[in-house]
């Protein structure tokens, strides 16, 4: 698999993307658990140690006076955790490893974010290498196939039995956080049990961040 670089900040918009419309079944969560990926569980603390690194390097990116609303980039933290445990274990049950392609790319993100600290250069690769690192163990799934017509065929195998393994296993996101994993990748995921009917509620959800409503929030809710 040719490196590829890690998603920026326009995932961002996309990921969290937050749909107030149903009355879904809510799964059933043990308190502190924000996912089940399977045989794995990601903790609520876990989300939020990965969500304030992010942050702090997301801040670094925004334009002045651009603000995000902490729990949009919350939902994306989760949704990539989740996506990377599936990966895992994905990859173990079928004895293969990550392409080397995505250690390449990893270390090419480790030095463009050289003055960082460590928790959030691991935040970064954790969240916008959460996509590279599922198509480099699709790749290899792919190869330990034999699947003839190189990488791109490679990729194209490992990613429906990556998908066939996703729809044999139950994996399972709190509703709070809008997200699901569909076809192998995350999606914003109508989650809610209620309409949105105030201004703020309206605003909090709508389908691309707003700025004038984040940065009215208090400094725990808000990124920037």
């Amino acid at each position: 698999m040719t490196p590829t670089r890690f998603r920026g900040l326009a995932a961002l918009a996309l990921a969290s993307t937050v749909l107030m419309t149903g009355c879904n079944a809510v799964p059933d969560f043990n308190p502190g658990v924000a996912a089940r990926v399977a045989d794995d569980t990601i903790t609520l603390n876990t989300v939020d140690d990965v969500s304030t690194s992010y942050c702090e390097y997301v801040e670094t990116q925004l334009q002045e006076g651009q603000v995000l609303a902490q729990h949009l980039l919350r939902g994306q933290v989760a949704g990539s955790l989740a996506l990377r445990s599936a990966a895992d274990q994905f990859a173990r049950e079928q004895g293969v490893t990550a392409d080397p392609s995505y250690d390449v790319a990893a270390k090419r993100a480790e030095e463009s974010l050289g003055d960082l600290d460590p928790d959030q250069v691991q935040a970064v690769i954790d969240v916008q290498g959460a996509n590279t690192y599922v198509q480099a163990v699709e790749q290899s799934v792919g190869a330990e196939m034999g699947t003839p017509g190189g990488t791109k065929a490679e990729i194209a195998a490992g990613q429906k039995a990556f998908e066939e393994w996703l729809a044999d296993n139950d994996i399972q996101i709190d509703p709070r956080f809008g997200i699901s994993i569909e076809s192998g990748t995350t999606a914003p995921a109508d989650t809610s049990v209620s309409f949105p009917l105030g201004e703020t509620a309206t605003k909090a959800n709508a389908d691309q961040p707003d700025t004038d409503y984040a940065g009215a929030l208090p400094d725990t809710q808000r990124c920037g």
